[in-house]
């Protein structure tokens, strides 16, 4: 099997209101590339990166040309084609590698007729709940959602998030609250 293409796509996932976190604000999306790695068998792997844009995808089709042709169930070969030492030296190409290798072990498990995580050595649990992510917001001024400022109104946005999305946990990101911000 050899790999015959990449694709990424940079998608955005909107916010109901603008996040605050350590690095500044989050205003409107929360972005990420999705990459998809083909195969002359006919099987596509998907994998995900934190952020993206243009960017992100030139870097992607930039590393095409080493890729192609590349078995995917030859994941050590994979990183050392990414992350070799000259090419770290001069850019950081973990995140890439990251969602190159996670499609190529979606190729492997696609193509032995199992899960991904069982490629990985199996599953601990069947389902994990998803938790809600807190944090506190500046208010979107065309919908009013947001604005979050005190622990009152964290927990009536937490009670919110389980009457409308069923959350019963949440992660929540309070350090980086200053009212000045």
């Amino acid at each position: 099997m050899k790999i015959t293409d990449i694709k990424a796509t940079t998608v955005a996932v909107p916010l109901e209101a603008p996040i605050r976190h350590a690095n500044g604000c989050h205003w409107g999306r929360f972005i990420r590339t999705i990459v998809q790695v083909y195969t002359d068998e006919g099987i596509v792997g998907l994998g995900e990166m934190g952020g993206g844009g243009e960017s992100a995808e030139a870097a992607f089709k930039g590393l095409k040309a080493y890729l192609i042709g590349h078995d995917p169930l030859q994941l050590e070969q994979l990183y050392w084609k990414i992350c070799n030492p000259t090419a770290s030296l001069y850019n950081n190409r973990l995140q890439l590698h990251a969602a190159i290798e996670f499609a190529c072990i979606d190729i492997i498990g696609k193509k032995m007729g199992m899960r991904a995580c069982d490629v990985l050595g199996g599953a601990v649990r069947d389902k994990v709940p998803f938790a809600s992510y807190l944090f506190f917001r500046h208010p979107n001024e065309k919908t009013n959602e947001g604005g979050e400022e005190t622990a009152e109104q964290m927990v009536r946005h937490a009670k919110d998030l389980f009457d409308k999305y069923g959350f019963t946990s949440h992660k929540l990101k309070s350090r980086c609250f200053s009212s000045g911000s």
